[in-house]
């Protein structure tokens, strides 16, 4: 098997979460010299009236039927998907490896057995799902492909920034440790950190002091962003409120590396299961419990210089160069 092409969604999803997804597709194109091309997928309003009707009346078939016809079968494309299909399409094939990003379907793991079915393998970041799905539904052509961090972010030792901000809340904030450092606030009135609102379908981030929004859209920004940190938070993402999206699933997603290339300190919370314990979370940071040990871990990151050498060393396993590694054990 050799990989020709990846088909990439780049084309119509413009939303900032995936933009990690096209760097992941630009180091792997780069690296294994292979071509980025537009899946047949669109956000064209006729495209999308057909492939309603398809997925209503034939289950998604006619469309699968169609891309089984007008593409050469012996060429083998990786194909990202931010969540499994709900229908039948182009990556049910033969020659397609998907890459499941985000994971959340418990209760339709039959459906995605069998919207899967023709695929020889299918890579899925978190290896709790994939234990899930073998012990409970015998599926074996599963790949574990962790998440990563583009190795252009690459931290060096000798790197310094600039630090403007205590923290910064990058992306959904975690109800539980959102309440500690309220309660911090009031203790420590001193405290400047940016949190992130949505404002007419645009992210921006405010400060709990006042002053104006800062509009971060770009990856570019976001990176700026989180970079002006002493501390940020993380949480893996079926924590506490987040239990009921992800059906209990908690994998580590890529903020954790991007919070560490940025100089951070990081205040976490997250369980023990197969994905935190792969990732080694209690080396970087515990999982805070109480607003005592909040406080404590705050105080020490806000007052300790920051810890570049030991982030640098965690990164070195988790750099998207490692993961691809694994797609030539495939090839």
């Amino acid at each position: 098997m050799l990989f020709s092409k990846i088909l990439s969604d780049r084309h119509y999803q413009k939303w900032p979460s995936w933009h990690i997804v096209y760097e992941w597709e630009d180091e792997i194109s780069h690296s294994l010299n292979i071509p980025i091309i537009d899946s047949p997928v669109s956000n064209n309003s006729l495209f999308k009236r057909c492939k309603s009707i398809d997925n209503k009346l034939f289950n998604g078939i006619l469309f699968e039927y169609l891309y089984e016809i007008f593409n050469d079968k012996a060429e083998h494309s990786i194909y990202f998907q931010m969540y499994p299909k709900s229908f039948r399409d182009f990556s049910n094939r033969g020659n397609v490896i998907p890459v499941i990003v985000d994971f959340w379907a418990k209760s339709n793991c039959e459906q995605f057995r069998s919207l899967y079915c023709k695929c020889p393998y299918i890579l899925i970041t978190s290896l709790e799902v994939i234990n899930y799905l073998k012990y409970n539904h015998n599926m074996n052509n599963l790949v574990h492909f962790p998440m990563s961090l583009p190795s252009f972010y690459k931290l060096s030792y000798d790197k310094i920034f600039k630090k403007r901000y205590d923290m910064v809340l990058a992306g959904r904030a975690n109800s539980v440790l959102w309440n500690f450092l309220k309660n911090y606030e009031t203790e420590y009135p001193g405290i400047e950190f940016l949190y992130q609102i949505q404002k007419e379908g645009e992210l921006y981030y405010v400060s709990n002091r006042g002053g104006r929004a800062i509009k971060v859209h770009s990856r570019e920004k976001y990176i700026s962003l989180i970079r002006s940190a002493k501390v940020a938070f993380y949480a893996t993402p079926g924590m506490d409120e987040g239990m009921i999206r992800t059906n209990g699933f908690n994998p580590v997603t890529p903020r954790l590396f991007e919070i560490l290339s940025a100089g951070c300190h990081v205040i976490a919370r997250y369980p023990k299961n197969e994905d935190t314990d792969y990732f080694n979370l209690e080396t970087i940071c515990p999982s805070i419990e109480s607003y005592d040990d909040f406080k404590k871990q705050l105080n020490i990151a806000l007052n300790s210089p920051q810890p570049i050498r030991r982030n640098a060393d965690y990164l070195e396993q988790h750099y998207t160069s490692n993961r691809i590694e694994i797609l030539k054990e495939i090839i």
